[in-house]
């Protein structure tokens, strides 16, 4: 016997309490983001009030302990914990947030939390929308009972601005802080057959994802020891100040690409409440669904595992450029076969920079895509702001849309400290939470994030650990003055991060290659 949030229940043993909680019970407020790595903190329960993670937790070690989701917890508790999420714009998508609820309030079983003690126990988590400072400003909130909770956020006006920033329809609220938003592989109707991607190529179709998953041939995640490399050399320009060459860099959005379909239907969303920073437009999982509907005549889920993420998804084009004093010069850009068209990205690049010679080579390596946040232009910003800035100097970018972001970084302390001009704030919470996204994307983007690519152009990462992502301990504190302006509103995603980029790149002294790490 099981007993999930107080009830009792018969349940397979020769299981993960995962695919116990999701496949059997139906608990899909506990979410799936890499399972079985063990490695993003999305399905962490609490087992006798201490957090574990449930993907690499055999049910037969549980059997007879208390389980506790997020939506199992004492309500006094819970509506603190939502209060503090929505006061402070700490969650964004939602769906690493019921697995970070729990460990919060396993982390409070022990007594009021200190900043450092929250930052820590959040190193089993990975956030990729609000760069961790949110959730922190959250929890000490909510943990700790004497201190008074401010007001929620306005939803209607939390909501507009989050679809502005994120390109897609996105909610909050309590169901989405607690897991009861259904995301896409939460939503599929009861007795859907569950297609898993394999290595290569197709699908295994199951009664339960599990099953398929076991008959997918899923090769397991891993770290490898391939160097991280830029796969374009650093154009040769007379009189250039700053150079620069990026690598492969994962975007990796927590939730993994799913997709149901009825046949002859309209498939699911793989975005679901938005995220993964445009990058899911190029996933193939929505067709693949109505694909197999069609083909099967009976509805499906079609999902793709961790690792099928890292591999069939389409990472942020690598590049290179050498740029004179002047703003000319050249850039380089590299696709890859199968990769979507480039070009218009160029076209942006000739906007802001019209004295930059541009170009695209072919290069071996995984799919790159033009719909990332600010893919390509975001790195010519930040290094036409970076050129001459010295170590704590601010970083000024204006984006194509007309926002604007200041960015310096403190080289005693590293705190980083953004002016933002969005327009009308529509509201100033949710705008905070994706400016400080922002630049914890940007920072990783310089200092530590990319992915292993061997000589043939196979993705040799394939763990959320391995893509180099700042962790909450890693990210430093960020400062936040939101102009209240009264033009239009406006996407702020681009200037900030391209800002934090050229400011983390000039307190590194510039160096030719990101990550610097």
């Amino acid at each position: 016997m099981l007993n999930v949030d107080g009830v009792e229940h018969e349940v397979s043993l020769d299981a993960t309490l995962l695919e116990v909680l999701r496949g059997e019970l139906g608990c899909t407020q506990v979410k799936d983001g890499c399972s079985p790595q063990g490695q993003c903190g999305c399905c962490t329960v609490l087992v006798d009030g201490v957090a574990r993670v449930s993907c690499v937790t055999p049910v037969r070690r549980v059997v007879g302990r208390s389980i506790t989701t997020a939506a199992g917890i004492d309500p006094v508790l819970s509506d603190r914990i939502v209060t503090a999420f929505e006061a402070t714009g700490g969650s964004q998508c939602g769906f690493c947030t019921p697995g970070i609820v729990a460990r919060l309030v396993g982390l409070a079983r022990r007594g009021t939390p200190t900043e450092t003690q929250v930052r820590t126990a959040l190193g089993a988590h990975l956030c990729r929308c609000t760069g961790f400072q949110p959730i922190v400003e959250a929890a000490l909130l909510a943990l700790d009972p004497i201190q008074p909770l401010p007001e929620r956020r306005n939803p209607a006006a939390a909501e507009a601005r989050a679809t502005l920033e994120s390109g897609r329809p996105q909610v909050g609220g309590a169901d989405v802080v607690l897991g009861a938003f259904r995301f896409a592989a939460d939503s599929a109707p009861s007795g859907t057959k569950v297609a898993v991607a394999q290595s290569t190529g197709g699908y295994s179709v199951a009664s339960t994802e599990a099953e398929a998953a076991a008959a997918s041939g899923k090769v397991q995640g891993r770290n490898s020891t391939i160097a991280v490399r830029p796969p374009l050399p650093i154009p040769m320009v007379e009189g250039a100040v700053i150079s620069l060459a990026t690598s492969f860099v994962e975007p990796a959005y927590v939730e993994p690409d799913a997709s149901w379909c009825a046949e002859g239907g309209d498939p699911a969303s793989p975005f679901a409440n938005a995220g993964a920073f445009g990058a899911k437009r190029t996933s193939t999982v929505s067709a693949d669904a109505r694909r197999l509907a069609d083909e099967l005549g009976e509805p499906i889920l079609a999902i793709w595992p961790r690792e099928e993420v890292v591999a069939r998804g389409a990472k942020r084009p690598p590049l290179s450029l050498s740029i004179r004093a002047d703003g000319s010069g050249r850039l380089t850009v590299a696709t890859t076969e199968g990769s979507e068209d480039l070009a218009p990205l160029l076209d942006a690049v000739a906007e802001i920079a019209p004295g930059l010679e541009a170009s695209i080579v072919e290069v071996p390596g995984p799919k790159v895509g033009a719909t990332h946040r600010g893919a390509v232009v975001a790195e010519v910003l930040a290094a036409l702001a970076a050129r001459g800035l010295a170590p704590g100097d601010p970083a000024t970018v204006v984006a194509p849309n007309g926002a604007r972001a200041t960015v310096s970084i403190d080289p005693s302390n590293g705190t980083v400290k953004v002016d933002v001009d969005a327009g009308d704030p529509i509201c100033a919470i949710t705008l905070r939470s994706y400016v400080i996204g922002a630049v914890h994307q940007g920072l990783g983007m310089v200092r530590s994030e990319g992915i292993a690519v061997d000589e043939m152009g196979v993705v040799q990462d394939l763990t959320i650990r391995s893509f180099g992502i700042l962790t909450a301990t890693q990210t430093p504190s960020v400062v936040v003055e939101v102009i209240d302006a009264s033009g239009p509103a406006v996407a702020c995603g681009v200037a900030v991060m391209a800002a934090t980029m050229a400011a983390a790149w000039a307190t590194a002294g510039h160096p030719p290659t990101w990550p610097t790490a």
